[in-house]
């Protein structure tokens, strides 16, 4: 059984993890990535094969990304959107 000590300091460093990243959560909820993407649809991108989870977007696939979001971006892939981490240009969401 954990003392009241451990527990505190267990809660506390919980809460500084959370705390850490709010900032990066609070940019990037002004806009909803996915709702923008279904409302505003783009011509289907040209891949060798489908999108998965995770993969490397090609360079000559052109990004659309939503005025307020610095960290995701999209593009169109079969008549769905396919989310997009811009740091990375992984693959992070396919369809709405």
């Amino acid at each position: 059984m954990l003392t009241r000590t451990t527990r505190l300091a267990i809660a506390a460093l919980f809460g500084l993890q959370i705390a850490a990243l709010a900032p990066a959560q609070a940019a990037d909820e002004r806009v909803n990535v996915l709702q923008y993407a279904l409302a505003h649809p783009t011509d289907n991108a040209r891949l060798p094969a489908p999108p998965a989870l995770g993969d490397s977007v090609p360079g000559a696939i052109k990004l659309q990304q939503p005025e307020g979001s610095k960290r995701f971006a999209y593009f169109y892939y079969g008549g769905q959107p396919v989310i997009v981490d811009l740091k990375t240009r992984s693959i992070v969401r396919i369809g709405g």
